[in-house]
């Protein structure tokens, strides 16, 4: 059974060598390999993601505003901090705001079409539950995962995430209606989810959902994802 890629290429050195002086990348020391995890994660953050003063710059209030109201738990928090300090939010951050008419009125909104897209799928949409969610959209977490965070994205991440664990819950691989719901929901998950920056496991303390359900799923049903099977 071939296993996932964690890591590419480029974490270990490849000049490093072993005592007879072969090529021998394993033997990478822990620091180089820190370092060169650390710029390819960073490249991905920055290839992504954008100061949070570079788009709070045009709003009412700039930068100092849009960190009052992250305090106050009106906005979400950033997706990343850099080493030097800089918040790093996607380009879109504002967009939900824009949306709703106003900082004020995006939990109300935000609620509001959570509550419907639930309904919608079938998902919960009681008062905790919503609740919960926009705790949830305030993290900031939902940016790391998500290519487009709205309410509607959310939940049907939610109910994704759901269906493929009723099919992991009793596995049948041989079975051509099981992997065929399995490739289709691994590819719809995948379709609406961010790859995901290299070190996010170790600020998340465990395997991403894009890896978990994707990459690890992948490497374990390779049966069902065989090219002749998509």
């Amino acid at each position: 059974m071939p296993y996932p890629e964690t890591y590419p290429a480029e974490a270990a050195s490849p000049t490093a060598t072993d005592l007879t002086g072969r090529l021998c990348p394993r033997l990478t020391g822990p620091g180089e390999v820190a370092r060169r995890l650390a710029e390819l994660d960073e490249r991905y953050i920055r290839s992504r993601f954008t100061p949070l003063a570079d788009v709070a710059a045009s709003r009412e209030g700039g930068l100092a505003a849009a960190r009052q109201a992250m305090t106050d738990g009106l906005l979400p928090q950033p997706a990343y901090r850099l080493d030097d300090g800089t918040d790093m939010v996607p380009p879109e951050y504002f967009d939900l705001v824009d949306a709703a008419g106003g900082i004020e009125a995006l939990p109300g909104w935000f609620s509001g079409r959570y509550a419907a897209a639930a309904r919608k799928l079938g998902l919960p949409d009681d008062e905790e539950t919503v609740a919960e969610q926009w705790d949830d959209y305030l993290s900031g977490g939902y940016f790391v995962c998500l290519r487009e965070v709205t309410p509607e994205t959310i939940a049907q991440k939610a109910l994704l995430i759901s269906t493929l664990e009723e099919l992991l819950a009793n596995p049948a691989p041989q079975d051509s209606g099981w992997a065929g719901r399995l490739r289709a929901e691994v590819g719809a998950l995948a379709a609406i989810e961010r790859t995901g920056a290299l070190l996010d496991p170790a600020r998340w303390g465990g395997p991403m959902s894009p890896q978990w359900y994707g990459a690890y799923l992948r490497g374990y049903y390779p049966q069902v994802f065989e090219p002749d099977h998509e």
